[in-house]
Formats: structure tokens, sequence, C-alpha cells
């Protein structure tokens, strides 16, 4: 494991020193979780803006689905 840091607040960050070890360990892996997802989201989400944005610029190019269609057939 990588380890990280992660700014909170001091009564968070007190009680994060004084809980046990066992229990930082499921906090760890919880958030571990959670960080994942929600980058996973964000780089999913900006890719799905890149890709509207990327098809109407084609668009307005004159690059119809259609004609996608007829160019990948012909391949």
């Amino acid at each position: 494991m990588d380890r990280i840091v992660i700014n909170v607040d001091p009564d968070t960050a007190s009680k994060w020193f004084t809980a046990s070890t066992r229990l930082r360990d499921e906090i760890g892996k919880y958030m571990n979780e959670q960080i994942a997802a929600i980058i996973d989201k964000k780089e999913d989400a900006d890719i799905l803006q890149f890709l509207s944005e990327l098809r109407q610029e084609m668009k307005q190019k004159g690059l119809t689905q259609d004609i996608l269609d007829d160019i990948l057939k012909d391949e």
C-alpha cells in the first residue's frame, strides 16, 4: 500500500490519532474504496464530456454518424 495525505479538521485528526489500529485499518480500507470510486467517476465524467465535445465539433465540421459509418464499413 502507498501512503497519501488528506487534510481533515482538527477534531477528526484528534479522533484518528486516538482510534485503535484495527479501526484505522478498517477506515483506511473503506476510504481507499471510496476515493477510488470518486476518482473513477470523475475520470469517466471527463471522458464523456470530451467525447460529447468531440462529437459536436465533428458534426460542425460535417462528419455525421452516417459518414462515419460509411468510412468504417469500407474498411
